[in-house]
């Protein structure tokens, strides 16, 4: 069968020189000819909730910071003065048993009872004089405790025998009592002299956080906060995302931004302190003894106490505070020179992981002593 083939229509110009310029032109004028004016004019409007994605403009990387809240001990004392005590603070959760903060050092002592260390401190930092602290807290929660620790230096005797004096003892009572005092502030000394570098435990205090963070919000933000770091549903994800873009798009203006929760100032008094157990010293027994404590107000009459006066005030820490040092101890502007006593912030454990980028470089390594035993008989 015959079939008639019809050669391709002639290509004009193929061949001729074209500049790059006129090339451009006329590729332009071809994408704008028969193009239609109002492609989309009847398709109907994207609803900004269902948008498959909206791109709002990324904030700068910066720090992360939790609930901060600024804690100032302001005093310690007991009924009889014979010795230097050194304190500190730090945070635990009860529910998820961990210890959610580094330590943080306070020194209280008069001089003279700094005195009686001066032989093993030849040289005082200014970090180490301070008296205020600030916790960064990132999931708050009703179980959380300010857990206050008290030490002494290493004595002759058992932990609870050492504690004796400050239970039955009153330097204000005068006569035998008065010279017993001293006679214990003579052994005090002594004890300072051979083995100021080491430290006992003496007594601690718990501080219920939940009173000072409005725990239902807290644990609205918590929420989201779990969800943007990946957990819970694809569903809540979504529209936790969506209300993010919305919020970060119309940040621009910050009076729209809610402000923080904060709280009052508190000032705290407390009157009694657990008397430290030998035989009850690590983090695991600590965190078994605050959960009792939480479940029975009857387990405070049970523990040995003794009495003494500590005066704490708690606020909320303003995101710029004069005068503080980092976590890694670097002055944090503004920092005046004039004063002596800065702030001091405190390293936090998250309970979880927080996804922010590393803005900083912080290599630190946290030991821990988990156990030591030494038989009487070694000695």
């Amino acid at each position: 069968m015959a079939t008639s083939l019809q050669p391709d229509s002639r290509l004009a110009n193929l061949l001729r020189h074209i500049s790059a310029e006129d090339f451009e032109r006329q590729n332009e004028e071809a994408r704008r000819s028969n193009r239609p004016a109002e492609l989309f004019a009847l398709y109907p409007s994207i609803d900004e909730e269902d948008a498959v994605e909206i791109r709002p403009v990324p904030e700068c990387p910066k720090e992360h910071l939790g609930n901060r809240i600024l804690v100032k001990v302001q005093a310690l004392k007991f009924e009889i003065e014979i010795e230097p005590l050194f304190v500190s603070l730090a945070l635990y959760d009860i529910k998820e048993r961990k210890k959610i903060s580094e330590n943080f050092h306070c020194d209280l002592n008069s001089e003279q009872f700094k005195g009686f260390l001066r032989m093993h401190t030849p040289c005082i930092d200014s970090s180490s004089q301070s008296r205020s602290a600030v916790f960064s807290i990132t999931y708050p929660s009703p179980d959380i405790y300010l857990v206050l620790k008290i030490e002494k230096v290493l004595q002759q005797g058992e932990i609870g025998d050492c504690a004796e004096p400050y239970m039955v003892l009153k330097e204000s009572e005068g006569g035998k009592s008065k010279d017993k005092v001293e006679k214990l502030k003579v052994q005090a000394e002594s004890f300072c002299q051979r083995l100021g570098k080491y430290r006992m435990p003496f007594a601690w205090i718990p501080i219920n956080l939940a009173n000072f963070f409005n725990i239902s919000t807290l644990e609205r933000d918590v929420a989201e906060l779990e969800v943007l770091n990946g957990r819970g549903s694809t569903g809540d994800r979504r529209t936790m995302t969506m209300q993010a873009r919305r919020l970060s798009e119309r940040s621009i203006g910050s009076e729209d931004v809610p402000a923080p929760p904060t709280f009052k100032t508190t000032t705290l008094t407390m009157n009694t302190f657990f008397k430290q157990e030998g035989d009850r010293l690590s983090d695991e027994d600590l965190l078994k003894f605050l959960a009792d404590y939480k479940r029975s107000s009857s387990l405070q009459r049970r523990v040995k106490s003794i009495p003494g006066l500590l005066k704490l005030e708690i606020l909320p820490a303003p995101e710029a505070l004069p005068c503080s040092l980092s976590t890694e101890l670097l002055q944090v502007k503004p920092f005046p020179e004039n004063r002596s006593r800065p702030h001091k912030e405190v390293l936090e454990f998250p309970v979880r992981e927080v996804y922010v980028p590393h803005t900083v470089y912080r290599g630190l390594k946290d030991y821990q002593r988990i156990s030591i035993g030494i038989k009487s008989s070694s000695y």
